[in-house]
């Protein structure tokens, strides 16, 4: 056989092979079929097929696979001794054309659907591009397959019409096929298991995504493909459940057609025959859960899914009112317990729906009371730290197999007491020996963590091992680790296991600077979004827990990446937490998440003056709106962004458990050199994973990303803002500034009397030329713009920042300028700002606006441009020059790459609803 597509004479002069092929094709792919016909001319061939092309002879392999008789089909085969470069489409063309004889001959003969090119044994010349023989479709080895159920796969061919484009040689051909047919020869071959998951699968796929095409446009839909596609994809979902064909890809693929814009029925055929995949996107995607009037037409075609699931889907119809759908969800089991009602009740009432409420209210006089969730969780208050060569033993009940989770509510602990210590002479060496076995535990655990992760060896080098007596299982304040020994050897006894994941989990909180808060954060929110973070981290270094605890820890951080709907970071979620997300949620969380005591972390009161403690209460008034804008820390600024906990002056910390706890000044001291030398620690590690330790780094994406974020430094906006300010002469009174001339000469005149007169020019430092630049891609929403703006312009709006004559412009660009709003007074500036519009929605390029921005200075529209603010959400392609005027990139999430932002360029986060403070990095 030749290699290559090019005619050539046949291997004995006097024959034509190039007529020869000629014929064969004719005859295999006539109208109405001549068989005989099509045997000779496939006879006379095959004596000369060393003489026929790679591409040739698959060529005429489809097309008797299309057309031909089984016999037909064989005859080709063997022509050519089954030596094919390429079988995938033959066999899609088989089942295309519901040829169903030619497509078991073909997979009896082990013809791969989804089978890639292959070389032939009889190769004589380079062979084409793989492309020619696949037309560039998905094949089995393709690294996308199922990545998107758009893609091109070989299986898509199987549901397509003819294009005029099948052939790989000769002339064109085609014959009329039906979809219908088409999916019950597919069906039946699947029914009889002829294909493996993959192909299975895919095919699946294909069927579905050619229904979604045949209803995609109003002016061209084909309800009867769509439906012959659905009816074979109903079929084939139930060969999955029923016989345990195909693989996890069906769940995929159907998941991936929940999509916006999606034609409802295509919708409707997920609820109907895979709710628990719609309930769960439900869950996932912000757009499904804001679509209300998408969700109330799914309701009818819905069953039951998880009580999550349910208690979502109730509180959005409630919030809707939309009664027969409210009244349809809760009918459903267990899907209106004392915690979902609540949640629904309240969200009808804050949309003004008082029917749904009432109803809701009514509905909830007979829920059991056994139904609820029960106890609220109290978090164990840490014994003080008692340096372990002065310990006495407590009389305390053993602490259970499992400490970190404890199923009651655990009393304060108390100082020991007279009453509550045994004498050190009755039990002191059994107790050192408890001591000593428990502190080899977790030194085990340390061990075993260093071994596997040996860039964590400095950071455990800044701990000390502590053996103590309290009810929580661990504690830290970031010099030290405390650990209670009876739950240490508890824990041992029951699993054999060294505690590598709860010590992991204390040493996530030092990295991450979740001890170094202040007496104004929201205790409770804080405890809460440490120990997630902290445990989702640990996870991802130690590997996650083997336990039902573990798989319930998963699903809870998967439920709240989907809400939150990006990379969940502690100071994210704790502002989340604030705002009342997750409210019914919370007390198994704290439960679910425990693991070691937050007690130490925070400031105690020590006895104030009258005025100290005046400022301490209000300084608690003001603790859940954080720092006001526009003042700076007074204290240590702790590493982080801007959503971190407000940050407490110096005087606020306490000296923790190493150090006593009386929130002194040695004590604020020693806790401000314990962050330092974290935060050191942080950007050692971080830069140690990026760099030294980067294959390791490669796979702790999440670890890294947060420990960028932990290390950021904060300050003050209106401090930022100043720097764009120039110096000029602004008409205005200078109280601190007048004539010494008029003085002199007052006091010559009437003795004791000097004439005082204020300058009229005060030399000022304002902004008059700015640029703000705005992304208005689609990925920037109305309101985090508006939230930049409004903050923006109480900033520039102050008493000394803006000449009373501006000259600024506010640009909206995406993938090129959309717009350009010229002001030149802060009154223009507030109107404009209190009717926003944006432009755009597309794609994101920053150098447009630049290249926009570098004409009008050229043009002499600036006198002096202070700078540019391009306010953005990262994603984007920057400019390669350094513009002539300062540059900064706002950023309003932490989900960007800092490293693609040009080193020219400064750039900074700001935090929707903490604006007023900003991460720099």
């Amino acid at each position: 056989m030749r290699d290559t597509g090019a005619h050539t004479a046949g291997v004995r002069q006097d024959v034509d092979v190039q007529a020869l092929l000629e014929a064969a094709r004719a005859a295999i792919c006539s109208q109405p079929p001549r068989r005989r016909e099509a045997l000779a001319a496939v006879s006379a061939l095959a004596p000369f097929a060393e003489a026929v092309s790679a591409t040739e002879a698959v060529d005429l392999l489809e097309r008797a696979s299309a057309f031909g008789q089984v016999n037909v089909l064989d005859a080709v085969w063997d022509a050519f001794d089954g030596d094919f470069a390429y079988t995938g489409w033959a066999l899609a063309l088989a089942l295309r054309c519901a040829n169903e004889d030619a497509a078991r001959d073909l997979l009896s003969r082990g013809v791969d659907l989804l089978g890639d090119f292959r070389k032939p044994r009889k190769l004589r010349a380079l062979m084409p591009h793989e492309g020619t023989f696949t037309r560039f479709d998905l094949t089995r080895e393709s690294p996308t397959l199922f990545l998107n159920n758009m893609d091109h796969t070989v299986s898509t061919e199987v549901f397509e019409p003819f294009g005029g484009v099948e052939q790989l040689a000769g002339k064109p051909y085609a014959r009329k096929t039906s979809v219908a047919d088409a999916c019950a020869c597919v069906f039946r071959l699947a029914q009889d298991g002829l294909f493996d998951a993959t192909a299975f699968d895919d095919l699946f796929r294909a069927a579905v995504v050619r229904a979604w095409h045949a209803l995609r446009h109003p002016t061209s839909r084909d309800p009867q493909t769509a439906e012959a596609c659905f009816g074979l994809g109903r079929r084939m979902l139930a060969l999955h459940r029923e016989r345990g064909m195909g693989d996890a890809n069906v769940e995929l693929v159907l998941g991936n057609l929940v999509v916006p814009r999606a034609d409802r029925s295509v919708i409707g055929f997920v609820c109907k025959n895979a709710p628990d995949v719609f309930l769960g996107r439900m869950m996932a995607l912000d757009w499904l859960r804001a679509d209300v009037d998408l969700l109330r037409a799914m309701v009818p075609l819905l069953s039951p899914g998880t009580p999550a699931q349910n208690a979502e889907l109730l509180r959005i119809m409630a919030a809707a009112g939309h009664m027969p759908e409210l009244q349809t969800v809760a009918a459903w089991p267990h899907a209106l317990d004392p915690a979902s009602a609540d949640a629904a009740i309240q969200a009808a009432s804050a949309a003004g729906h008082a029917e749904a409420a009432a109803w809701l209210l009514a509905r909830k006089q007979g829920i059991p009371a056994h139904a609820a969730t029960g106890e609220k969780d109290v978090r164990p208050a840490a014994a003080p730290h008692i340096d372990s060569s002065t310990v006495t033993p407590k009389q305390r009940a053993v602490a259970p197999a499992t400490p970190a989770v404890p199923t009651t509510p655990a009393e304060p602990a108390a100082e020991p007491t007279v009453a509550t210590q045994v004498a050190p002479d009755a039990a002191g060496d059994h107790y050192a020996e408890r001591e000593d076995l428990a502190h080899r535990i977790v030194d085990l655990a340390r061990g075993l963590i260093i071994a596997e992760n040996p860039f964590l060896a400095s950071s455990f080098a800044l701990l000390d091992l502590v053996p103590v007596h309290m009810d929580a299982a661990f504690a830290t304040d970031g010099r030290a680790v405390s650990f209670d020994v009876d739950q240490a050897l508890a824990a041992f006894t029951a699993t054999r296991e060294a505690p590598t994941h709860d010590l992991m989990h204390v040493l996530v909180h030092c990295l991450m600077l979740h001890p170094f808060v202040g007496a104004a954060v929201d205790r409770a929110a804080w405890d809460l979004a440490s120990d997630i973070v902290a445990e989702a981290l640990a996870a991802e270094v130690a590997g996650p827990r083997d336990n039902d605890r573990g798989r319930r820890i998963e699903a809870v951080l998967d439920l709240i990446e989907s809400t939150l709907g990006a990379r969940v970071t502690t100071e994210r979620l704790y502002h989340a937490l604030r705002r009342g997300a997750f409210q019914n949620a919370r007390a198994d969380w704290q439960r679910l998440f425990l693991v070691d005591d937050h007690a130490s972390w925070y400031p105690t009161h020590s006895p104030q003056s009258p005025a100290q403690s005046g400022a301490a209460e209000k300084d608690e008034d003001n603790a859940s709106e954080g720092a006001s804008q526009g003042s700076a820390p007074t204290g240590p600024q702790t590493g982080g962004s801007s959503d971190r906990a407000p940050q407490p002056a110096a005087s606020d910390y306490r000296d923790g458990m190493s150090d006593g706890t009386d929130g002194t000044d040695a004590g604020s001291r020693s806790a401000r050199k314990a962050e330092e030398a974290w935060r050191r620690e942080a950007k050692s590690i971080r830069v140690n994973l990026q760099t030294l330790s980067r294959k390791r780094g490669s796979k702790l994406g999440r670890f890294v990303g947060e420990l960028e974020v932990s290390t950021h430094e904060q300050v003050d906006y209106r401090d930022f803002l100043r720097q764009f300010a120039v110096q000029s002469e602004e008409m205005r009174l200078s109280d601190d500034e007048f004539d010494y001339v008029f003085y002199t000469y007052g006091l010559s005149l009437y003795g004791n009397m000097p004439l005082i007169e204020p300058l009229e020019y005060r030399d000022e430092k304002r902004i008059r030329d700015f640029v703000i630049v705005i992304d208005t891609s689609s990925s920037v929403t109305q309101d985090v713009v508006q939230q930049f703006v409004n903050t923006t312009f109480d900033v520039l709006t102050s008493e000394s920042s803006f000449f009373q004559k501006v000259n600024v412009h506010i640009i909206q660009a995406d993938q090129r300028v959309q717009s350009d709003t010229k002001i030149t007074s802060l009154a223009e500036l507030d109107r404009w700002r209190r009717n926003i519009k944006l432009f755009g929605f597309g794609g994101t390029d920053f150098r447009p606006a630049f290249t926009y921005v570098n004409d009008l200075l050229a043009a002499g529209e600036f006198d002096d441009l202070s700078g540019l603010i391009y306010f953005t959400d990262g994603w984007g392609i920057y400019p390669d020059r350094m513009p002539p005027y300062k540059t900064t990139f706002v950023f309003y999430d932490e989900d960007h790459r800092p490293e693609l932002v040009p080193a020219w360029a400064m750039q900074i986060t700001l935090h929707p609803g903490e604006f007023e403070s900003m991460s720099v990095y």
